[in-house]
């Protein structure tokens, strides 16, 4: 089972390296990577970057912080709209909305 998801994950990756005219020899791994060191670039606390890509804190202290979703969303936009700044491309003005009453 966990094979087949690894082969339909690199479909799915060599298609997207296509259609986001990325480098082939870019990797899941190294854009992760780049988004974590551009978030502590723009600040973001260890705890909100940890959250972002998905990493489990390792301190205790990390098990009693929980970072709000709004301000995970704003960070993540944040990140995303200084890759695009950074690529060259236009910077899309985004809004937070929140996905819960």
């Amino acid at each position: 089972m966990a094979l087949e998801r690894a082969k339909g994950f690199k479909k799915i990756w060599k298609k997207l390296i296509v259609l986001g005219y990325l480098p082939s020899d870019i990797t899941p791994h190294t854009l992760r990577h780049s988004f974590a060191s551009l978030a502590a670039d723009l600040g973001y606390s260890e705890p909100t970057i940890a959250s972002l890509v998905g990493h489990k804190g390792r301190t205790m202290t990390s098990r009693y912080v929980h970072t709000a979703d709004a301000v995970l969303l704003a960070a993540a936009d944040a990140v995303a709209n200084r890759t695009a700044e950074l690529m060259g491309d236009a910077q899309p003005k985004s809004q937070v909305i929140a996905l819960r009453a």
